[in-house]
């Protein structure tokens, strides 16, 4: 097997209500305003279609999902807010 590195920055306009915490299962966590709790990481994305414009959804199996998830090594996830 090979090494795929994968490196995401996401920059989003959040609500003045969201506020970062330290969730119990040891993760930074987004608490929104109806008391759930968001981790941002990664989405896998796919499509059948290798021309421009093609529709691209993050379904598919469990089991595949399953398969992505337990090739994850490693990850890293820095959140923060900027005034």
């Amino acid at each position: 097997m090979k090494k795929l590195l994968v490196t995401v920055q996401l920059e989003m306009d959040a609500p003045d209500t969201w506020n970062l915490v330290e969730h119990p299962d040891d993760v930074q966590a987004i608490k929104l305003e109806d008391g759930r709790f968001m981790y941002m990481s990664f989405l896998p994305m796919f499509t059948t279609d290798a021309n421009a414009g093609a529709e691209w959804s993050s379904e598919c199996t469990d089991a595949f999902s399953d398969e992505i998830l337990d090739m994850v090594a490693d990850e890293e996830v820095l959140m923060k807010f900027e005034p």
